[in-house]
């Protein structure tokens, strides 16, 4: 949630827009910005300011149509768009009132909910040469870069006496290894310096092998393996393709601890009073959400630790109250403050009290 409080640094009020960028028809370009018009004008309806939505107008038509079903959320504010990312499907299934929101606070569970997996993972998409690295910090957060060893010799021959032929053959896979060694080193670096929970190796067999013995002790454990990823497959269609699969390895883990702890009765609470309690003490570490997106509402204060259930706590902090918000928005608000995350599960992942609950960084 970190990688979020860019957005959260502005005073607000915010638009919030969910829009159906898919691009299957010739004419998909003004199919868009049909659908963005709509959305303009319901958000119009409930207040929003002309000038941020003219800036998202000009973000929606700035935006280069790619083909497939896909969507895109976008974030408004003070006539400037904060926060735009590509979501992996269209979002058409949500709720009128959520594909159009305008309120205190960005309405965002909706596109965490979607986004699912944005914990920190590098995928390699690898060759005997080098690879391409995608490096996912969290939300909005995608670097692609490509890191490269020697390209010569990395191609085996059958020409030549036999002698010849073994000595060539041995360079050649000395050179898969030290590219390998190289890749490995690079990937070690970047996954450690982002804290990445998993990384993802893709492409060619043989040098994923290579590269998964040579990758520091620190990262081999958490390595996945996919089939996907040849240089004929965009490196983001490999990042969705993989990230359910980081998800749930992730949401396993942390539901592991939540019922450890929840057990114990220390480093975990669930439902709506005791979570925004520590919410606003800032002591959650990974909040966990199985409830609506639109699950309650809550009172928030001008700062964003300023969160509460009962408006006379905020009274009690010497805070006046600015809004009442959808719960997900409110919560979403302070833990990006605290740099906390949030995984959201379906039900029967985890029985949460009110389908909210917390893994706390201490007790």
């Amino acid at each position: 949630m970190g990688s979020l409080q860019h957005v959260y640094d502005r005073p607000g009020p915010f638009v919030t827009a969910y829009l159906d960028t898919s691009a299957d028809a010739e004419d998909a370009s003004k199919a868009i910005e049909l659908r963005w018009r709509d959305l303009r004008e319901r958000l119009s309806g409930q207040g929003a300011d002309e000038a941020t939505l003219e800036a998202i107008g000009e973000h929606v038509r700035g935006h280069r149509a790619q083909t497939g079903q896909r969507g895109q959320v976008i974030v408004g504010t003070g006539g400037a768009v904060v926060l735009s990312d590509e979501l992996p499907e269209p979002p058409n299934d949500l709720p009128a009132e959520d594909q159009a929101h305008f309120g205190p606070a960005p309405h965002l569970m909706p596109y965490l909910r979607r986004a699912m997996s944005r914990v920190p993972f590098v995928v390699a998409v690898l060759d005997r040469v080098g690879a391409e690295l995608t490096l996912v910090r969290g939300p909005g957060d995608v670097e692609r870069t490509e890191v490269s060893g020697q390209d010569h010799p990395v191609h085996k021959t059958h020409a030549g006496d036999p002698e010849n032929h073994d000595r060539f053959h041995q360079a050649v896979e000395e050179q898969w290894r030290r590219n390998a060694e190289v890749i490995a080193d690079e990937v070690t670096e970047r996954a450690r310096k982002m804290n990445a929970r998993v990384i993802v190796l893709a492409g060619d067999v043989q040098q994923r092998g290579l590269v998964r013995e040579r990758l520091g002790n620190q990262v081999r454990d958490t390595v996945l393996e996919t089939d996907s990823g040849l240089h004929d497959v965009p490196v983001e269609q490999v990042r969705q393709e993989v990230a359910p699969t980081v998800h749930r390895a992730h949401l396993t883990e942390v539901v592991e601890e939540f019922e450890r702890e929840r057990g114990r009765a220390e480093r975990a609470v669930e439902g709506w009073p005791d979570t925004v309690d520590r919410l606003r003490r800032g002591q959650v570490r990974t909040l966990l959400w199985t409830a609506d997106d639109r699950a309650g509402e809550l009172y928030i204060g001008p700062g964003q630790a300023e969160i509460a259930d009962v408006e006379q706590d905020l009274a009690d902090m010497g805070s006046e109250t600015l809004d009442r918000v959808p719960g997900s928005a409110a919560v979403l608000r302070t833990l990006a403050a605290v740099d906390g995350e949030v995984l959201v599960a379906e039900p029967e992942a985890v029985e949460l009290t009110g389908g909210i609950g917390a893994v706390l960084r201490y007790a």
